[in-house]
């Protein structure tokens, strides 16, 4: 069989010796002192469940107390050895392999197993999770076994059900048989039986046959929807699975022991974690921050660790005397690759399915005077994929243009009238824009209303907390609405995909079967030029459609107490990383005094 490695030995023995090396010292708490990291996230996460998460703070957590086949390293985009030990690519049947640890288990001494992942995998699937396309696109038969629902069932077994109306298609699905039940869950079964994974070597290994060419596969498999799943634990907790720290099962770094909704969530150091002798952190309280105010006045009274710097604060941090009398490292600065943007009802709303509409409220956008005076340091956006991240050769916006639109007033003006031609009408009624929670996403939300009214435009400011937006986004419930998105593995089909008809994360069901068949194509092509191309045209037609209206990429800005050392920032997946960090907690204690 052709084959070839993914991950070299040398790595590996690279690995294995800075963990030996590391183990040679005492284990953190051996001195009597738990080392104990004190940090926020900005928003209560809607769900810890890894194989239902959709927001940066849940990716957050669940990067924390859970670990896929593997993991993301120090350096962006690289990819380490996590549940598995190596993996390898086979170009002639296009499927992975992945070599299993000895002795991981679970945060309950349960051993984790590849029937874990498996199960993880299909649970992502049957309850339908806005990620669960990474499965059913790169996975060979995922998609059959997530295509076939209950109505599929019914309409095979019983010949009437085609002809009924939706309403009455609900109620019978709801009055189904037992008989009918056992019969869907035994095709549910066969269909499960055909997806493309399965073990060798008595469980130790992991094989994957993939659906369609996916070199960045391995770092899929650091991202929360690929996690295991014990089955056992599930079934026991299955009404609030994942919803409270009793319901949480860990096979990760650190497991969840205390969740304080809407206040705080504490972890503590996982002893049945297979390298826990190497993580030294202890503990970590995590506490919930919404307002950019009081979490940096925690930083500077010593009641947190580390934390963001927004851009109002940043002149402040900026100067090292400041740092220094509140003992602060120096600010790291870095592309997050994370985009911010308005996002539209295409389905139901006529006024924000009208192109023009769009359009005239992209081009009235004064991006320049919102990153000067709110969002400080952050850049203007143009276009869709942020600034720095890669493409093929060099960043994908200098590949495919840094400005695929200009701001004109003008311009809006004349998309304005082309639109309310269109719509009959002489005048918008005002429209209602969903904003984040807070100081930011208010300011940023007020700026923008005020630059729509320069050409007509009214609208409304609605802040709304992270979990209501999400579960309205989900349902449909907008008109606009201020989102952000940001990679969840390095290539620019993170960003493409999610405006694919029937997407999970496509909240405003936007549907263009262009746009599908480019971002098919891309998926399919193996020649890596042609399929950036692909991606190149893709995003030029999101842009004029004005899919979405983009306002400004994300520059981050990270300050952590001299005393803390190892953490991680990156761009995809988890943002903020502990797993190699440390604390002094000597220093941290004094000076508390």
């Amino acid at each position: 069989m052709k084959s070839k490695k993914i991950i070299a030995l040398v790595l590996a023995l690279v690995v294995l010796l800075s963990m030996a090396l590391v183990g040679c010292g005492k284990k953190p708490s051996e001195d009597g002192i738990n080392k104990v990291l004190d940090y926020y996230v900005s928003a209560e996460p809607e769900t810890i469940d890894p194989h239902q998460v959709w927001s940066s703070s849940g990716i957050f957590f669940d990067n924390m107390f859970m670990e896929g086949l593997t993991r993301l390293g120090k350096e962006e985009g690289e990819v380490i050895p996590g549940m598995a030990t190596s993996w390898e690519y086979h170009e002639d049947t296009n499927s992975y392999t992945f070599e299993l640890r000895d002795g991981i288990k679970w945060s309950n001494g349960d051993p984790v197993t590849a029937e874990d992942f498996f199960f993880g995998w299909r649970y992502a699937l049957d309850v339908n999770s806005v990620y669960s396309f990474l499965i059913t696109d790169y996975i060979a038969g995922a998609a059959d076994y997530a295509a076939y629902d209950k109505s599929t069932y019914l309409s095979e077994v019983d010949p009437s059900f085609n002809g009924l109306s939706d309403e009455e298609k609900a109620k019978r699905i709801d009055e189904m048989t037992e008989e009918e039940l056992q019969g869907y869950k035994a095709k549910k079964d066969e269909l499960w039986s055909k997806v493309g994974i399965s073990t060798k070597n008595n469980g130790k290994t992991i094989e994957v046959k993939l659906a369609l060419p996916a070199p960045f596969f391995p770092s899929l498999m650091a991202f929360p929807t690929f996690y295991p799943a014990n089955e056992k634990f599930y079934n026991e907790h299955k009404d609030n699975y994942m919803l409270e720290a009793e319901t949480t099962l860990a096979n990760g770094p650190w497991k969840l022991v205390e969740w304080k909704h809407d206040d705080s969530l504490k972890l503590v150091r996982n002893e049945h974690y297979w390298n826990t002798d190497n993580i030294n952190i202890d503990e970590i309280n995590t506490r919930i921050i919404t307002e950019v105010e009081t979490r940096t006045n925690l930083l500077k009274t010593g009641e947190l660790d580390g934390s963001a710097i927004q851009s109002k604060d940043l002149p402040d941090f900026q100067d090292l005397a400041t740092l220094d009398s509140l003992n602060l490292q120096k600010l790291t600065d870095m592309p997050d690759y994370a985009v911010f943007y308005y996002e539209f009802n295409h389905f139901n709303n006529p006024i924000t399915k009208n192109a023009n509409i769009r359009k005239a409220m992209a081009y009235a956008m004064d991006r320049e005077g919102m990153v000067e005076n709110i969002n400080l340091g952050d850049i203007p956006a143009y276009a869709f994929i942020p600034t720095h991240f890669p493409g093929l050769n060099k960043s994908f916006r200098e590949e495919n243009g840094e400005k695929l639109f200009e701001a004109d007033l003008e311009k809006a003006k004349e998309f304005l009238q082309k639109g309310l031609e269109e719509l009959g009408l002489d005048e918008l009624p005002p429209l209602d824009v969903l904003v984040d929670e807070g100081e930011i996403g208010r300011k940023i939300g007020q700026k923008y209303q005020a630059d729509w009214a320069r050409i007509g435009i009214k609208v409304n400011i609605i802040e709304v907390p992270w979990a209501e937006k999400l579960n309205r986004l989900r349902n449909g419930d907008f008109a606009v609405c201020g989102s952000g998105w940001g990679p969840d593995y390095l290539d620019p089909m993170t960003y493409l995909d999610i405006f694919t008809t029937g997407n999970g994360s496509n909240s405003g069901q936007y549907s263009n079967p262009k746009y599908d068949e480019l971002i098919a194509n891309a998926k399919k092509e193996t020649d890596a030029k042609k399929r950036m191309e692909y991606l190149y045209e893709a995003e030029k037609l999101l842009i004029d459609d004005m899919v979405i209206v983009p306002s400004y990429y994300r520059m981050a800005h990270w300050t952590f107490k001299k005393y803390v050392k190892g953490v991680v920032h990156r761009g995809s997946g988890a943002n903020t990383d502990f797993y190699w960090a440390d604390i002094d907690m000597n220093a941290k204690n004094a000076q508390k005094k």
